[in-house]
């Protein structure tokens, strides 16, 4: 057995943390705006509903795709340092599943996929499982910090809602599995049944902004508590 550390900032370093969460909140505001222009340039060539984000940058988005996933995880880091100013309860296990997902979007930037249905090369490999540890390292971690918030009396609040909201993130990260079905279950590089794995997977990612969002707002909140 072994005990979890918990990650204390410097009360000096307090006063920062607000301007690390409004950073991290223009991110992914960033992000989301690069998302959407993908989506309004390329709406011809990728079908929301059946393809996945990441087929955009095999459709001559790729510095695109690449520059709103990188500033999804550079929003991510800026939130993790704030979160630590603020004197919310990190501890290393969180703190390691956070640059998890970090790591897989990343990897995600510079590694792309192949067209759905099609082999997948060594590329596409590491597209895969860098996609697989994002997707679970996010809920993963905010659930490890609900129930360490619970035990707050003054974040139970937070704590509640968290856990709420990662029950949902779960949920859609089963979705977005289950309908991965019919790709990992055929060898035809065209597939003509239905697909909604794009859907899917844009639900999981919206749920998993709200997470992030909610975490932001707690900083800004401790901030404002401690002035």
């Amino acid at each position: 057995m072994y005990s979890v550390e918990l990650i204390r900032p410097a009360p000096a370093r307090h006063g920062n943390a607000g301007a690390w969460a409004i950073a991290a909140i223009a991110c992914f505001g960033t992000s989301v705006f690069a998302a959407l222009a993908l989506h309004l340039v390329q709406g011809a060539e990728v079908d929301p509903v059946r393809q996945v984000i990441s087929d955009y940058a095999l459709s001559g988005g790729a510095v695109s795709f690449a520059f709103c996933v990188l500033a999804m995880a550079a929003g991510t880091g800026c939130l993790l340092v704030g979160m630590a100013r603020a004197g919310l309860p990190l501890t290393r296990p969180i703190v390691a599943l956070v640059c998890c997902w970090c790591a897989g979007l990343t990897l995600c930037a510079f590694f792309p996929t192949t067209p759905t249905g099609a082999p997948l090369t060594f590329s596409a490999e590491v597209h895969r499982y860098a996609g697989l540890m994002l997707f679970i390292s996010l809920p993963a971690a905010a659930g490890l910090f609900a129930r360490r918030a619970a035990n707050h009396p003054s974040l139970r609040s937070i704590a509640d809602r968290m856990r709420r909201q990662t029950r949902w993130a779960w949920v859609s990260l089963a979705a977005f599995l289950v309908s991965q079905l019919p790709v990992l279950l055929t060898s035809s590089p065209s597939i003509d049944g239905p697909l909604v794995q794009g859907l899917t997977e844009r639900v999981a990612f919206v749920i998993y902004l709200v997470l992030l969002g909610e975490l932001a707002l707690a900083v800004l909140r401790s901030r404002r508590k401690s002035c």
